[in-house]
């Protein structure tokens, strides 16, 4: 697996996670980010809209080989996305 890098804006929600059962990644920056997980690649379909809040993570934390079914209510997750709280953030994670 490889690591990405990527720069996140507030409110708008990006894919991390594409058609994945488990993720890593790790909030790099002093800004936060928010995480979401959904059945659908397209935020808005998957009900993830601008004002959802998500899961939280602060600098330095994050999850490792983390199953999406435990960060979502959803019967069959498999795509996740990240936002920034505010402002920019950057967050790292496994891509396949």
């Amino acid at each position: 697996m490889a690591i990405a890098q990527t720069d996140l804006v507030g409110n708008e929600w990006t894919l991390i996670g594409n058609n994945v059962t488990s993720i890593t990644f790790q909030t790099i920056s002093a800004t936060p980010v928010y995480i979401a997980v959904g059945s659908n690649s397209d935020p808005q379909a998957a009900g993830i809209t601008s004002t959802t809040p998500g899961l939280v993570y602060q600098q330095f934390e994050g999850e490792v080989k983390k199953l999406l079914a435990d960060l979502s209510y959803d019967a069959s997750p498999n795509y996740i996305f990240a936002r920034s709280i505010s402002g920019r953030s950057t967050i790292a994670y496994e891509t396949p």
